[in-house]
């Protein structure tokens, strides 16, 4: 676990009123596995609206989304999953966002300058968060 690179995520694109319990959970192992897997259905509420610029089932598809791939594919991504792989790995943006895609649970994959947020995959859909510094 690089603790450095999940505080700065939590205090990046984290609500303020959510940033201490993730935290917390984060840095303790008993608790680590809770705190990721909140990801998988209750990301929206942990996640800072100012800071999200797409969000949808679908926005790996929008062309939007795409050009900010092609923009940011040098950028090494930190992943963190409550499944084993890819959690705590680190990738260049396109193939983390294609791990995360592939994962039958939540990812959240980061860098310095954005967060994308794949909930656990439900019937009916998705939700993808792509969130910007």
């Amino acid at each position: 676990m690089d603790e450095q690179k999940e505080k700065a995520f939590v205090q990046t694109f984290i609500r303020k009123n959510r940033r201490d319990r993730l935290l917390h959970e984060l840095s303790t192992p008993s608790k680590r596995y809770r705190g990721i897997s909140r990801f998988c259905h209750q990301a929206e509420e942990l996640l800072d609206p100012a800071k999200t610029v797409m969000r949808g089932t679908g926005i790996e598809t929008e062309p939007e989304f795409e050009r900010f791939i092609k923009a940011h594919q040098k950028e090494l991504c930190y992943l963190l999953s409550p499944y084993t792989f890819p959690d705590e790995i680190i990738l260049p943006l396109p193939e983390a966002v294609q791990e995360a895609l592939h994962c039958p649970d939540a990812v959240i994959l980061f860098s310095d300058s954005f967060a994308a947020v794949f909930e656990e995959p439900v019937k009916g859909g998705r939700m993808k968060y792509l969130l910007t510094a």
